[in-house]
């Protein structure tokens, strides 16, 4: 199974984006649910007047199984996500899910000829990014995924990011390759990069690793 080329750029999109919104957009509120509770918070650059950010908590508990074909029938996925969790399917055939106010995971097919490429390039795209981005690290590194942090650079007008932590994820059967990774909602760019804690991507990577299953 094939994605465009525009699955692979999704992530910096909407990093991107959710930077933009950060600086441009004020607060909303947010919302609890299965997977975490958020509060709400406003935007603003990294100062000692900035609203603190919203305290978002993954908790994994009582979320079950749940069949991703049924919103795409490129993604024979199944994986642990909160029963109340919003999925549909992607532009690119992929599938999104909304986890909470904060975090939607993207579920994709690669067109590459193993997982060693496929993270190579979303190193790339992040980590290794100094284009865009600062002080990328591997907080966890495995042969079949890895969380990270980064930061965008600063602006020419003082306006200053926070680092935030991510993942991905890996996963093949029968020579298909398809990666799990989380980011921002489009529609909650505003949020502090505070939001984005190791502990929440790691507590998000390990559940993706013990539940991510091919049928």
């Amino acid at each position: 199974m094939k994605t465009t080329q525009m699955s692979k750029y999704m992530l910096t999109g909407i990093l991107a984006a959710g930077m933009f919104f950060l600086t441009s957009c004020g607060g909303s509120e947010t919302k609890t649910t299965d997977s975490g509770t958020a509060e709400p918070a406003s935007a603003g650059k990294s100062d000692a007047k900035a609203a603190p950010a919203p305290e978002v908590k993954i908790d994994v508990a009582g979320w079950v199984a749940t069949d991703l074909s049924t919103a795409s029938k490129m993604i024979p996925m199944m994986l642990n996500l909160p029963k109340d969790a919003k999925i549909e399917k992607n532009g690119n055939g992929g599938v999104d899910v909304l986890l909470n106010s904060a975090y939607t995971i993207t579920i994709s097919s690669q067109a590459v000829s193993n997982i060693k490429e496929a993270m190579k390039g979303d190193k790339d795209l992040t980590i290794n990014n100094t284009t865009s981005y600062k002080n990328g690290k591997a907080i966890v590194d495995e042969p079949n995924g890895f969380v990270y942090s980064m930061q965008m650079k600063d602006e020419a007008n003082g306006t200053k990011y926070e680092p935030e932590a991510h993942f991905f994820f890996y996963i093949e059967k029968d020579g298909a390759i398809y990666s799990v990774q989380d980011a921002r909602p489009m529609s909650n760019g505003f949020l502090s990069g505070k939001t984005y804690t190791e502990d929440n991507a790691k507590k998000l990577y390990e559940s993706v690793k013990a539940s991510a299953k091919l049928k």
